[in-house]
């Protein structure tokens, strides 16, 4: 048989990502499975239930009940996105809808995905119940998204439909109250008690009322009793203790949280235990409980906080005071749009913002508290520094000035970065260095300016200011952790180590200096040190981020991949708030190949930062990847608008826009800044290579663009380039290539290169552009990117051998993703030489959730004989990929050798349907023509 078609760098086909099912065997055992986890899971073990479960569908892939009671149980372990998947599978089986599209919706909530739960429509044709249940998800996602009058038109039919249903009145109880109507909360809660004298939701909703009136007696017996009701509402349970700490009866809240101290299970628990540790003189326990707080929030779903004030103060507090300012933006943002004035968080928010240089949204907090408090000296002085960041520098200069009469510290460094900002170079080095001269000892000053003298490269002058402040502080760590990270950014990697060593025996304890010095050891090779440096840091704290993303990096630059993408996703566990971690796990998603991963942490990350153009570019560019064009182009436009006129992210967008398959868009880019910037010459580029790859576009169009292009830039690359592409279209391979060749040979990359083989190969003469391909690897050494070029070209000209050794180089120069190994498995098996199964793994390993290395996994696995593995990783391929009709073939080859001809018949003509093209496509109507 054929092997299976390799996965080419130059054209890489996007899969659609399912979940995997596994084939029908023994019906009778599936029962026996399916009655137990039953049993399981009616006794509220969901992690047996699954168990067992798993086992029932391995033995009867189709059987429904047992596909939907996985579902739930999935859901109910926290499981949300293996629930969501099998959810929708067991309904693509058969469940009916009505069955699961109220827990897809409850999922979708908890994920955070209000917009999709609005898409749900309660049709006629569901049953009321389903219908109501619809409708009051409908208005908690409305809530979510701060359309507060649509949530309770929401509500309210949901309680028309059903008048008898106190699903509605409690659902909207908290919305009622978070806009301040509190007789029309009371009225509802009073009637959702009389309609479920049972229910435990309504006494909390009753509750709620009474606390929010300050009725605390009153809430105390509704919260007791609703805890009765449900012993698992914790809602009903913290709000209970909270009010009996507020009342000092501190022994009777420690009974109430009793049920929460035998470890870390709910933030606000552990942030009231902090408050009753930190009264009873033991603030080593409340900063451990404080720590765990701020870990627990990050584990809540969002519904969970959206309408939640003392849980979002929790979480930003909490955070805060451990100093995870990213973690603590998120909630404090949440809780200042739904509580505009709240100004304890609006401070603590602006005071984030400004750490992490939010400058929009700082001063728009700011403002807001000035106008309540205009004197107050640290406000202006916040907002003068986010004025700095906005070059409006007269504003600043102003804030600042005030600022500095009223005492704020650092406001007349402050002053001088204004100052820089306006031109005034003169006084604003001279406004620094006067506070400098004031308090060379004030570490907050000499590190601005020897950052500041570093950035514009005077790092002696930097190296200058950083001794000074080190001999003004005698012995001080973190004088000399300044000093030596100036002596690093000079490039002076040995009297670094010695700053940071010096600053490590003044005080081993310093952490910033001891990662410093890994930091150094990285630099200069010595991985080994540094891994025992970052082993150290996790000994001594195992929640420590930093420690885990700088073991990343240095696996990253070591090329072990699975042990940087292990510690990168440590590290996004413990701050899921941080940009530059989220991005960073991206990057190694998409390195591997883990397309539906990589979207997954980009839609998280540019959730967290909305507005934030690194990380909507991140979500642009996994959400392409993935094959989500349309999503992509949706991203794109928002860049676009905040991208303004500037040329830079412009530029970004319109490239991005062309691999979003969305020529239009990048067009537009262009002329954005060409309408800014006429003859911008990668603007005109930009432009010509969207023209052409538009359809619509007139040819005599592009020809003309490419001609203003010449005339205007005469020398550029681009514009030879794109004079080949024009040859090209008309088939003129010979003059495309010539200019191919000299564009190449004025600019050369990456790009040419990949015309050059791609028309090599596209005229049947592979061999003719490996010389081009190999003088480059001569002459700049290992490149991934161009050996990967190289080897496919051995490929095509069916050298599968050299193309193998090509592979093998990559992988000894430790650059090898997914694709990598995923061909040498293929070529493995094509020659039957070589260990195909532990290229598949290796490839398997990277790329788990990729169709095409699952399939290839499955086909190695089929023709060594080992077809139950094979059958698993083939379904799984199959239903990531269902268009893919050749991994449909790989599947229904090993469903007929183990007997099972009718699914293999289904896979084979579905695999056939349309006009099917490949080497396997023989292969495929030959085995359905043996099927009996």
């Amino acid at each position: 048989m054929k092997p299976p078609r390799l996965v080419h760098s130059l054209v890489v086909a996007a899969a659609t990502f399912l979940c995997s099912t596994s084939a029908l065997a023994d019906p009778a055992a599936a029962s026996r499975y399916y009655e137990d986890a039953l049993r399981r899971y009616d006794d509220g073990d969901a992690a047996g239930a699954i168990v067992q479960l798993n086992n029932a569908l391995r033995e009867d892939g189709n059987m429904l009940a047992g596909r939907l009671l996985l579902a739930r149980a999935y859901l109910r372990s926290g499981e949300l996105g293996a629930a969501e998947v099998a959810f929708a599978e067991a309904q693509r089986l058969g469940v009916a809808t009505a069955e699961v599209v109220v827990p897809l919706a409850q999922i979708l909530l908890m994920r955070g995905k209000a917009e999709d739960v609005l898409r749900i429509a309660a049709s006629h044709d569901l049953p009321v119940a389903v219908r109501v249940e619809l409708l009051v998800l409908r208005g908690k996602a409305y809530q979510m998204l701060g359309r507060i009058a649509d949530a309770r038109e929401s509500f309210a039919l949901a309680r028309a439909l059903d008048p008898a249903s106190a699903v509605p009145l409690v659902a909207e109880v908290p919305v009622l109250i978070a806009v301040g109507e509190r007789v029309l909360a009371r009225e509802l809660a009073e009637e959702a008690v009389r309609l479920g004298p049972k229910d435990a939701g309504a006494y909390n909703a009753r509750a709620s009322v009474a606390h929010a009136a300050g009725e605390l007696d009153a809430a105390l017996a509704d919260y007791s009793r609703a805890e009765e009701l449900d012993p698992g509402l914790f809602d009903a349970s913290i709000a209970r203790a909270g009010i009996l700490v507020d009342l000092g009866r501190a022994q009777e809240a420690r009974t109430v949280l009793k049920r929460f101290e035998q470890g870390p299970t709910e933030p606000r628990a552990s942030y009231l235990l902090a408050l009753l540790a930190e009264r009873e003189g033991d603030p080593a326990r409340a900063a451990r409980l404080l720590a765990d707080a701020a870990t627990l929030v990050d584990a809540l779903p969002a519904e969970w906080l959206a309408s939640r004030e003392q849980l979002l103060m929790v979480g930003g507090l909490a955070h805060h005071a451990t100093r995870q300012n990213e973690k603590a933006r998120g909630y404090l943002e949440t809780l200042v749009a739904r509580y505009p004035n709240n100004l304890g968080g609006r401070r603590l928010l602006a005071a984030v913002l400004y750490e992490l240089g939010d400058a929009a949204r700082s001063a728009e907090l700011l403002e807001h508290v000035l106008r309540l408090a205009p004197d107050d000296a640290q406000a202006l002085f916040l907002l003068g520094r986010i004025q700095l960041s906005w070059r409006r520098y007269v504003r600043a200069s102003e804030l600042l000035e005030q600022a500095a009469r009223e005492g704020a510290s650092g406001a007349l460094a402050a002053l001088g970065f204004s100052r820089l900002g306006r031109g005034d170079e003169a006084r604003g080095m001279a406004d620094l260095s006067a506070s400098f001269e004031r308090s060379p000892e004030d570490l907050v000053v000499a590190s601005a300016l020897a950052n500041l003298l570093a950035r514009r490269g005077k790092a002696q002058e930097a190296v200058a200011v950083a001794e000074r402040a080190s001999r003004a502080l005698a012995g001080n760590p973190v004088a000399l952790n300044l000093l030596g990270g100036m002596r690093q950014a000079a490039g002076d990697l040995a009297g670094a180590r010695l700053e940071f060593e010096e600053a490590l025996r003044r005080d081993p304890g310093f952490a910033p200096a001891r990662l410093n010095l890994a930091r150094v050891d990285v630099a200069q090779g010595r991985f080994d040190a540094a891994r025992a440096t970052y082993a150290e840091m996790l000994r001594k704290n195992r929640r420590d981020a930093v420690a885990m993303h700088e073991s990343a990096l240095l696996e990253q630059r070591a090329g072990n991949l699975p042990e940087a993408q292990r510690w990168l996703e440590k590290a996004v566990a413990e701050r899921p708030e941080s940009l530059d971690f989220g991005l960073a796990l991206v990057r190694l998603h998409a390195v591997a190949g883990a397309r539906a991963s990589a979207l997954d942490v980009a839609k998280a990350t540019s959730a967290r930062h909305p507005g934030n153009g690194a990380a909507l570019a991140a979500l642009a560019e996994a959400q392409i990847e993935a094959g989500e064009e349309r999503a992509a182009r949706q991203t794109l436009a928002e860049m676009t608008r905040l991208a303004d006129f500037d040329a830079r992210r412009l530029l970004h967008v319109g490239a991005l826009q062309m691999r979003a398959g969305n020529p239009v868009g990048a067009a537009y880019a262009a002329r954005k800044i060409l309408q800014a910037s006429p003859g911008h010459e990668i603007a005109m580029v930009l432009e010509a290579d969207a023209m052409a790859a538009d359809p619509e576009v007139d040819p005599r169009a592009l020809e003309a663009a490419v001609a203003a292009l010449r005339a205007a830039h005469p020398s550029s690359a681009d514009a030879l380039r794109l004079s080949g592409d024009l040859a090209l279209r008309a088939k003129r391979h010979a003059e495309a290539e010539r200019f191919y060749v000299e564009a190449h040979a004025r600019a050369p990359s990456q790009v040419l290169l990949a015309r050059i083989a791609t028309l090599a190969v596209s005229r049947g003469a592979p061999r003719a552009a490996m010389p081009q391909l190999e003088r480059w690897l001569s002459e700049r050494g290992e490149d991934a990117t161009v050996r990967e070029m190289l080897a496919e070209l051995h490929m095509q000209a069916g050298g599968m051998t050299a193309a193998a050794e090509q592979y093998e180089r990559i992988i000894g120069a430790g650059e090898a993703g997914a694709r990598v190994y995923n061909n040498l498995a293929n070529i493995r098996l094509a020659l039957g030489k070589g260990d195909a199964l532990q290229a598949a793994e290796k490839a398997y390993a990277l790329a788990p959730e990729d169709a095409r290395v699952l399939d290839t996994l499955g086909w190695v696995l089929a023709q060594t004989g080992r077809l139950d593995e094979a059958l698993r990783h083939l379904r799984d391929a199959r239903l990531r990929a269902p268009e893919n009709g050749e991994i449909r073939w790989h599947l229904a080859e090993v469903l007929a050798k183990q007997g099972r001809s009718r699914e293999a018949r289904a896979e084979l003509e579905s695999g056939l349907q349309g006009h099917p093209s490949g080497e396997w496509v023989e292969a495929a109507r030959d085995l359905l023509r043996r099927l009996p």
